[in-house]
């Protein structure tokens, strides 16, 4: 059990992420997939997110992420320790999103260049989330920079055997 002032770390407090995923050249392939196969389709978003990378230890990332559904946005902070990383597969630990307003933008983006943290990307995309027991798909149609990546989360087996089956796709 890890410490802080103020109490103790509780276990869901950092999580685990597994996560593989390929660039392809069309998302629609993925989508029929995830429909055919009964996956339970989550949110369709816009997002804006910015990333900043540690100084010191390029494996460590903050990121600032506006998300808008519709005529609602919200606006989290979240950050992420990778442990592993290669070309299709990344684990690491990722902490819980912090929502935050636009005011307090100014404020993060001075507690981030104090810890040494500088911006590393400036992404805009449109997210399909879908959903199917252990696994999640996130579908993301970048339009800065124009890309497009199909990424699966979850235990890593189940990661393994699905990212197998949409290899072939």
């Amino acid at each position: 059990m890890m410490f802080y002032r103020g109490g103790k770390f509780k276990k869901g407090d950092r999580m685990k992420e597994y996560e593989k995923g390929i660039k392809v050249d069309d998302i629609q392939p993925y989508i029929n997939y995830c429909e055919k196969n009964s996956y339970k389709k989550i949110s369709v978003t816009e997002q804006n997110r910015k990333v900043f990378e540690n100084r010191n230890d390029r494996k460590i990332i903050s990121r600032i992420t506006i998300e808008k559904h519709g005529e609602k946005e919200k606006i989290y902070l979240d950050f992420k320790n990778f442990s592993m990383h290669t070309d299709s597969l990344q684990i690491s630990q990722e902490s819980k999103e912090l929502e935050i307003t636009k005011k307090q933008i100014p404020i993060i983006l001075s507690m981030l260049n104090t810890l040494n943290f500088e911006q590393s990307a400036d992404n805009f995309r449109t997210r399909y989330v879908y959903k199917k027991g252990n696994i999640k798909f996130e579908i993301d149609d970048y339009k800065v920079p124009c890309m497009k990546v199909v990424a699966l989360e979850g235990k890593d087996e189940d990661v393994e055997r699905v990212f197998d089956e949409i290899s072939k796709l």
